[in-house]
């Protein structure tokens, strides 16, 4: 007997044909551009869209080290900013110095924006949509509008790599169990940036022991190349430097939405007790990851792979708002399982989603520029609450989903015309 052809995206299924669906997302997108223009006009000094840059000018400085005798972490760079990064982001960002830096954050502009488009393209993908026509423009409008989140638009404004390192696993992780290399994106990113090393232990959670051991060595292969290329940098990086997290801020500044940031504000200290937020983060961590296992177990791959994202933004000891990029794939997941639903009202979620992450601002007397509904002034009662929105955010989200993916059957088969990928499943159950 014949086995069934293996489905592909192309034959899976298709975004609403319904004018009414493609209209308002152009609709929300034309709003966003307007509000780019007009909240926080985008040629407003230093504040505006495009009139920043600052982070990806380090990460050129930074690179500019490898390439001369400076050293790395001994010394301010680009606008009197420390590099955090270890050696490896380092090696490859010192090809930037080949432009301008004026080049530089242009391309740094286009290119986050290219890398959002593909996140969310990769979402719809994963999920079993079609790749048409109409998923390609739809994608696009829906690129826009995520640039009104504060963690996107927080990620363009200073150039960023948030974006790039969620590329990087969604595409990583994306593809099927067994597939070549599966592992390596989790690895390269762990050594662009530690904080993606928590998709490892999610590897090893989740028993992909395959995916693990080459995403493992895929960061030690980052590592040598750091020794090979910056030997004194690398070692001065992971002897000492790294245990350094106040290079990066205060602990509580208000941007920094981590539970230790969170802790700090609450207990209006300048650093939380190293056992409380160790036991923070633990609890934390064991509630994500637990999210996380189960969405994997149900088959929801997509759903899994944002909770470990969304997860390690929580417990990484410092987390600027823009860390939160994760909250794009949980977004695109929210809008899937309000087609499945076939109901007006089931686009509440999403909404209810974005709202809290929409680019809330306030201008304070001195022309400071605030946004972030963390950022914004509010009264004595509410505060607690703005000051530890996205991590708040996690946690009924995390929550949520364990109460409804324990109460959900187990994946079913696809049928032979369906997508492989059983994230198909999603709008029958509730996620969030």
């Amino acid at each position: 007997m014949t086995p069934p052809p293996r489905a592909t995206p192309a034959a899976g299924r298709a975004l609403p044909s319904h004018p009414l669906f493609l209209g308002s997302l152009g609709a929300l997108a034309l709003a966003v551009i307007v509000a780019h223009d007009r909240v926080v006009p985008m040629g407003y000094p230093l504040w505006g869209l495009f009139q920043n840059g600052l982070d990806l000018l380090v990460y050129r400085s930074g690179g500019a080290t490898v390439l001369r005798s400076d050293g790395l972490y001994d010394h301010a760079l680009h606008g009197g900013m420390w590099f955090t990064y270890p050696p490896f982001s380092a090696v490859l960002f010192a090809p930037l110095n080949a432009v301008s830096a004026e080049l530089t954050t242009i391309l740094g502009y286009l290119a986050n924006f290219g890398i959002l488009y593909a996140v969310v393209l990769l979402c719809w993908r994963q999920l079993g949509y079609r790749m048409d026509r109409r998923l390609y423009v739809a994608t696009g409008l829906m690129a826009v509008i995520f640039t009104w989140l504060e963690p996107v638009r927080t990620t363009i404004w200073l150039g960023q790599i948030n974006l790039l390192l969620m590329v990087l696993i969604i595409w990583d992780l994306g593809r099927p169990e067994g597939s070549r290399l599966r592992g390596i994106g989790v690895g390269i990113a762990t050594g662009i940036k530690l904080t993606p090393g928590l998709f490892i232990v999610e590897l090893l959670v989740t028993r992909q022991w395959r995916a693990a051991a080459i995403a493992i060595a895929g960061f030690l292969a980052t590592v040598v190349v750091g020794f090979v290329v910056i030997f004194s940098d690398s070692w001065s990086y992971w002897t000492a430097v790294i245990l350094h997290s106040t290079r990066i801020g205060e602990t509580a500044w208000p941007a920094n939405q981590s539970a230790a940031g969170v802790l700090a504000r609450w207990l209006d200290v300048a650093d939380p007790p190293l056992m409380l937020w160790l036991l923070c983060a633990a609890l934390l961590t064991a509630l994500g990851l637990g999210a996380s296992w189960l969405a994997h177990k149900r088959g929801q791959a997509l759903l899994a792979t944002t909770l470990c994202g969304l997860t390690s933004a929580a417990v990484s000891p410092f987390s600027w708002g823009h860390h939160w990029v994760w909250f794009v794939p949980l977004l695109v997941l929210a809008m899937h399982r309000a087609l499945g639903a076939g109901r007006a009202t089931a686009w509440l979620l999403p909404a209810a989603l974005a709202l809290p992450l929409l680019c809330w601002t306030h201008e304070f007397p001195d022309s400071v520029q605030a946004i972030g509904l963390f950022m914004v002034p509010t009264s004595d009662a509410l505060a607690p609450f703005f000051a530890a929105v996205y991590p708040l955010m996690f946690v009924v989200i995390a929550v949520t989903t364990l109460i409804a993916l324990r109460q959900a059957p187990g994946p079913r088969h696809a049928e032979p015309e369906a997508s492989p990928d059983r994230n198909c499943d999603l709008p029958h159950i509730t996620v969030t």
